[in-house]
């Protein structure tokens, strides 16, 4: 099974502690507590949201993870948070396409992550950005999704609320 990143999205998730989570995501609605208990299980944080870069520079998280509007340039929407962030980590949210996937990699990102579109193809994406790629891939997993989706990829983004749910 890939590495976890596990994303805490209100202030009622609980914060799994478990070795085969690498990385947290953490929503930048958070409240400084929850963050706080996020920052104190020692591993890597990365800001999610609208306000993510904010919230990296208030907390000194590790990075940030953002979900570009894949209607504009994704080059311009991601070129300045590249360079905001200097040597901390970037992660990207696409949908499982490899118009985006071949876009979003221009950047550099650390990882991409996909979103699943369409399940009859979803998984051919994934194989045809693994051979292509050397930018890490990630699966966000929906409610639902089982471990053979995400087979393919380096690390699963899974809710906290589904969890246990994953198998973990």
């Amino acid at each position: 099974m890939p590495k976890i990143i596990l994303f805490i999205a209100s202030a009622g998730d609980r914060v799994w502690i478990d070795d085969k989570i690498a990385c947290y995501m953490a929503a930048d609605t958070l409240p400084e507590q929850k963050i706080s208990e996020i920052i104190n299980t020692g591993k890597m944080v990365l800001a999610f949201g609208a306000k993510a870069l904010e919230m990296c520079q208030k907390y000194n998280l590790d990075g940030v993870v953002k979900e570009p509007d894949v209607s504009k340039p994704l080059k311009i929407q991601l070129k300045e948070l590249r360079e905001c962030l200097k040597k901390k980590t970037l992660g990207v949210i696409i949908p499982a396409h490899r118009h985006e996937a071949m876009l979003a990699g221009e950047i550099e990102p650390e990882f991409i992550i996909f979103r699943p579109t369409d399940p009859a193809r979803d998984k051919e994406i994934l194989s045809w950005y693994n051979d292509l790629f050397l930018i890490p891939s990630a699966w966000f997993a929906t409610e639902g999704s089982s471990s053979e989706e995400f087979s393919d990829v380096d690390f699963v983004v899974i809710g906290a609320k589904n969890f246990e749910n994953f198998g973990c």
